[in-house]
Protein backbone atom coordinates (compact mmCIF):
# COMPACT_ATOMS: atom_id res chain seq x y z
CA UNK A 1 0.00 0.00 0.00
CA UNK A 2 1.20 3.43 -0.87
CA UNK A 3 -0.61 6.36 1.10
CA UNK A 4 -0.47 10.20 0.09
CA UNK A 5 -2.30 12.63 2.58
CA UNK A 6 -1.75 16.41 1.67
CA UNK A 7 0.50 18.44 -1.16
CA UNK A 8 3.46 17.52 0.20
CA UNK A 9 3.41 13.85 -0.50
CA UNK A 10 0.92 14.00 -3.72
CA UNK A 11 3.82 15.73 -5.25
CA UNK A 12 6.27 13.19 -3.84
CA UNK A 13 3.99 10.23 -5.55
CA UNK A 14 5.03 12.17 -8.71
CA UNK A 15 8.57 10.76 -8.79
CA UNK A 16 8.10 7.51 -7.42
CA UNK A 17 9.31 4.54 -9.86
CA UNK A 18 6.31 2.53 -10.58
CA UNK A 19 5.54 0.37 -13.13
CA UNK A 20 2.63 -0.39 -16.07
CA UNK A 21 -0.21 1.83 -16.23
CA UNK A 22 -0.53 2.92 -12.31
CA UNK A 23 2.24 5.04 -12.71
CA UNK A 24 0.62 6.92 -15.66
CA UNK A 25 -3.16 6.80 -13.42
CA UNK A 26 -1.49 7.55 -10.30
CA UNK A 27 0.50 10.64 -12.13
CA UNK A 28 -2.57 11.94 -14.03
CA UNK A 29 -4.73 11.77 -10.69
CA UNK A 30 -1.87 13.57 -8.61
CA UNK A 31 -1.54 16.35 -11.69
CA UNK A 32 -5.22 17.04 -11.57
CA UNK A 33 -6.00 16.93 -7.72
CA UNK A 34 -2.60 19.64 -7.62
CA UNK A 35 -4.36 21.47 -10.38
CA UNK A 36 -7.98 22.13 -8.80
CA UNK A 37 -6.31 23.03 -5.54
CA UNK A 38 -7.30 20.20 -3.63
CA UNK A 39 -3.76 18.99 -2.66
CA UNK A 40 -4.13 19.58 1.29
CA UNK A 41 -7.46 18.11 1.34
CA UNK A 42 -6.96 14.71 -0.35
CA UNK A 43 -5.64 11.42 0.94
CA UNK A 44 -5.16 9.07 -1.86
CA UNK A 45 -4.51 5.62 -1.35
CA UNK A 46 -2.95 2.96 -4.09
CA UNK A 47 -4.10 -0.48 -2.85
CA UNK A 48 -2.34 -3.44 -4.64
CA UNK A 49 -3.31 -7.22 -4.50
CA UNK A 50 -1.83 -8.13 -1.43
CA UNK A 51 -3.24 -5.14 0.75
CA UNK A 52 -5.88 -6.51 3.40
CA UNK A 53 -9.42 -4.74 4.55
CA UNK A 54 -7.91 -4.69 7.61
CA UNK A 55 -4.95 -2.69 6.84
CA UNK A 56 -6.86 -0.05 4.57
CA UNK A 57 -8.85 0.91 7.61
CA UNK A 58 -6.23 1.21 9.61
CA UNK A 59 -4.67 3.74 7.19
CA UNK A 60 -8.13 5.56 6.19
CA UNK A 61 -10.71 5.03 8.95
CA UNK A 62 -13.32 2.81 7.66
CA UNK A 63 -13.88 0.03 5.06
CA UNK A 64 -15.33 0.68 1.63
CA UNK A 65 -17.66 -1.87 1.87
CA UNK A 66 -19.52 -1.00 5.19
CA UNK A 67 -22.04 1.61 5.14
CA UNK A 68 -24.69 2.11 8.15
CA UNK A 69 -23.95 -0.90 9.99
CA UNK A 70 -24.73 -2.69 6.16
CA UNK A 71 -21.90 -4.58 3.93
CA UNK A 72 -21.92 -4.75 0.77
CA UNK A 73 -23.84 -7.17 -0.84
CA UNK A 74 -26.29 -7.20 2.04
CA UNK A 75 -30.05 -6.15 1.20
CA UNK A 76 -30.55 -2.53 1.02
CA UNK A 77 -26.59 -1.54 0.89
CA UNK A 78 -25.82 1.84 -0.63
CA UNK A 79 -22.09 2.54 -1.39
CA UNK A 80 -20.72 5.41 0.45
CA UNK A 81 -18.14 5.90 -2.32
CA UNK A 82 -19.05 9.11 -4.55
CA UNK A 83 -17.00 7.64 -7.89
CA UNK A 84 -16.21 4.51 -9.03
CA UNK A 85 -14.12 4.08 -12.67
CA UNK A 86 -12.39 1.23 -14.43
CA UNK A 87 -9.32 2.24 -15.73
CA UNK A 88 -8.37 -1.58 -16.93
CA UNK A 89 -6.27 -3.48 -14.42
CA UNK A 90 -7.15 -0.46 -11.60
CA UNK A 91 -10.47 0.58 -10.29
CA UNK A 92 -10.73 4.21 -8.78
CA UNK A 93 -13.19 4.73 -6.10
CA UNK A 94 -13.93 8.42 -4.13
CA UNK A 95 -15.14 9.36 -1.18
CA UNK A 96 -16.22 12.80 -1.01
CA UNK A 97 -16.03 13.68 2.69
CA UNK A 98 -18.06 17.06 3.82
CA UNK A 99 -18.69 20.11 1.71
CA UNK A 100 -14.98 21.78 2.01
CA UNK A 101 -13.10 19.66 -0.51
CA UNK A 102 -11.97 16.25 1.26
CA UNK A 103 -11.56 13.63 -0.42
CA UNK A 104 -10.61 10.02 0.02
CA UNK A 105 -9.53 8.17 -3.31
CA UNK A 106 -8.65 4.87 -3.42
CA UNK A 107 -6.30 3.45 -6.65
CA UNK A 108 -7.34 -0.57 -6.39
CA UNK A 109 -5.38 -2.60 -8.14
CA UNK A 110 -7.67 -5.07 -10.39
CA UNK A 111 -5.49 -8.27 -9.26
CA UNK A 112 -6.11 -11.76 -9.96
CA UNK A 113 -5.01 -12.93 -6.71
CA UNK A 114 -6.02 -10.49 -3.73
CA UNK A 115 -6.22 -10.27 0.15
CA UNK A 116 -9.18 -8.21 -0.20
CA UNK A 117 -11.29 -10.34 -3.16
CA UNK A 118 -14.57 -8.39 -1.79
CA UNK A 119 -13.28 -5.11 -2.86
CA UNK A 120 -12.02 -6.23 -6.54
CA UNK A 121 -15.85 -8.07 -6.61
CA UNK A 122 -17.35 -4.83 -5.47
CA UNK A 123 -15.47 -2.50 -8.08
CA UNK A 124 -15.98 -5.38 -10.97
CA UNK A 125 -19.93 -5.05 -10.21
CA UNK A 126 -20.23 -1.49 -9.93
CA UNK A 127 -18.46 -0.12 -12.73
Amino acid sequence: MMSFYGAAALRSALTKPLSGNIQFLLRRRVRRILEDGLGDYTHLVVLTGEDTEATLVEEIGFSPLEHDGQRYGAPGFIPRWDVLHDHGGWHEITFCIGNDGWAVVLLIEDAQVSSFPEIRAACRAES
